[in-house]
């Protein structure tokens, strides 16, 4: 599989960025101006503690006992803060009200986070929107997620407890990506079981936990290759988002070989970058190593990478 850097940020969604990074600032700023009105000493509190920041700065460079001019800067920092917390809590004002309400806490809508070695990168939400960008099929249901499973729709005892078991692992694994071990998911059974909805639970909640996700159908993401390979085009970087979820796998076209070997060059890229996969297929374990070949099966079906989950019951989709 060809690595390509064509996963940048258009022009469109940059200046998205900017436009709600610039709104926040400004709502907070109407927000301070309405506080500060009716509470003066809060303006005099900021103005204060600006000062003191710039006085510091001065400080610093004509005093010898630079550590006592911090510790005294600190204390008085400490007293206003105190003071302005008191304020607020008399007047029953959260502290959050005062601040921008960022849609990203992690990059303050900016697009890009300051890494532990100092380098600037893309914000998981940034790289999110990327995908979506880049991907039209690709999509999240925010009604499938693991607060509206439903235990009520099941035909039989065994079922529900089944396939509640198997809603309790997505959970987990959700709750505890990008740290387990096995990295990738498969879910297995008849279609109209619930894998399709388990797979969009766990790409919501890693989602939500500010991970990237490509949310795909298996015949979305071979009809893009095979648009690319036909139109000499670089192929997307499927390294790129920390989540890859590809279901239906089975219902893509398999054209000769082409199909089996870019999933199978796909998984293996993923897998070597120590990235996780999710599937889910109407197929069988003996299915898959028939219809993909043992080199994919192997590497998808393989306990040591894979985290396999099959399926039991009757067809949901009649009953819903």
């Amino acid at each position: 599989m060809t690595r390509t850097n064509n996963m940048k940020p258009s022009p469109d969604l940059f200046q998205e960025y900017r436009r709600i990074h610039a709104r926040a600032l400004a709502e907070s700023e109407e927000r301070r101006r309405a506080v500060f009105a009716q509470l003066p000493r809060l303006l005099e509190i900021a103005r204060e503690r600006k000062d003191q920041t710039f006085a510091l700065g001065q400080d610093l460079l004509h005093t010898a006992d630079k550590a006592a001019t911090r510790r005294a800067y600190a204390l008085t920092m400490k007293a206003l803060m105190q003071e302005e917390s008191a304020i607020l809590r008399e007047n029953n004002i959260p502290p959050a009200f005062l601040q921008p309400a960022w849609r990203c806490p992690a990059c303050e809508d900016t697009g890009y986070v300051t890494g532990r070695e100092g380098g600037r990168h893309m914000c998981a939400c940034l790289t999110q929107r990327v995908l979506e960008e880049r991907f039209a099929q690709s999509s999240l249901s925010p009604e499938e997620r693991f607060e509206t499973f439903r235990e009520d729709v099941f035909p039989t005892e065994r079922q529900r407890k089944a396939t509640c078991r198997a809603r309790d692992i997505c959970l987990c694994y959700a709750e505890g990506f990008p740290d387990n071990d096995p990295k990738g998911l498969l879910l297995l059974g008849q279609g109209g079981l619930g894998k399709t909805f388990l797979l969009n639970a766990v790409a919501t909640r890693v989602v939500e936990r500010g991970y990237s996700v490509l949310n795909l159908p298996a015949y979305a993401l071979v009809q893009t290759v095979l648009s690319c390979m036909s139109s000499r085009q670089p192929l997307p970087d499927f390294t790129l988002p920390d989540l890859l979820v590809l279901d239906d796998l089975g219902a893509e076209p398999m054209l000769n070989n082409i199909t089996r070997e870019q999933l199978s060059n796909l998984l293996d890229a993923r897998q070597r970058k120590g990235l996780a996969t999710a599937f889910s297929s109407n197929f069988t374990r003996e299915q898959i190593i028939e219809e993909y070949g043992e080199r994919f099966a192997f590497r998808l079906l393989s306990p040591r990478s894979t985290l396999t989950l099959e399926l039991l019951g009757d067809n949901l989709r009649t009953r819903l």
